[in-house]
């Protein structure tokens, strides 16, 4: 078998062919492991880009509260959200405390100079809210706008972290195009140099059938002709 190969010339590009085969398998093989080192990177900095949104959540929730209560007060919202806005101020924090502590000392030294009952005092205690209501409402609006930008900044850096998903994702897809493109050029390669192979052969074999034949055609003429031709 193998001298009949040699003279066919079917054993020419043996090694050729099994390179080739084994070059396909280290192609796919590339393959697959490129589109999971894609994979892995993809995923990981996807996860990183959506936790940086995940942190700005409770400021743009605040940011779109103060906003709303900002707009109340405004009367941006109309005579129900500026009455919501009104609320909101007298039952804060900070203005009830400031409030309930300067009227308790307003009520001990009248107490102290025996007018806790009279008109005077009473009045004193209302000018005294209603002056420290208008302080402190221009400083309660600032803090609400203050918190109102925050939740803008917010929603400018989750813009930015989307945009930065947006764009991972696009690069991934440029290298996965490259990695199938480079993969696919290899094994058009591969395929070409298969071809060449066959080809080869298919002469190489040609040519020993057509010099089987020549000779086996030139021995019948000598035969015929008793050796003259």
């Amino acid at each position: 078998m193998g001298f009949l190969d040699s003279l066919t010339g079917s054993n020419i590009g043996k090694a050729t062919t099994k390179a080739i085969g084994q070059n396909n398998v280290l192609l796919n093989n590339m393959q697959n492991a490129g589109n999971s080192i894609i994979d892995t990177g993809e995923a990981k900095s996807a996860g990183a880009l959506n936790q940086a949104v995940d942190n700005y959540s409770p400021y743009l929730a605040a940011g779109k509260s103060a906003t709303n209560m900002y707009s109340d007060a405004l009367g941006l919202n109309g005579a129900d959200g500026n009455s919501t806005a009104t609320s909101a101020f007298q039952t804060s924090p900070g203005y009830q405390f400031s409030l309930d502590q300067g009227t308790q000392a307003a009520l001990r030294g009248a107490s102290a100079a025996g007018m806790l009952n009279s008109g005077n005092t009473l009045t004193a205690l209302s000018q005294y809210g209603t002056g420290l209501a208008n302080q402190e409402y221009g400083s309660w609006l600032d803090r609400l706008n203050g918190l109102s930008g925050q939740g803008l900044n917010a929603a400018n850096g989750a813009s930015g972290s989307f945009g930065n998903l947006a764009s991972l994702y696009q690069n991934t897809a440029n290298d996965r195009l490259g990695l199938t493109s480079s993969v696919t050029q290899g094994q058009m390669g591969l395929n070409n140099d298969l071809a060449a192979v066959k080809e080869q052969q298919a002469q190489n074999s040609g040519g020993f059938l057509g010099k089987l034949l020549g000779t086996g055609v030139s021995l019948g003429t000598k035969a015929l002709t008793g050796g003259l031709f």
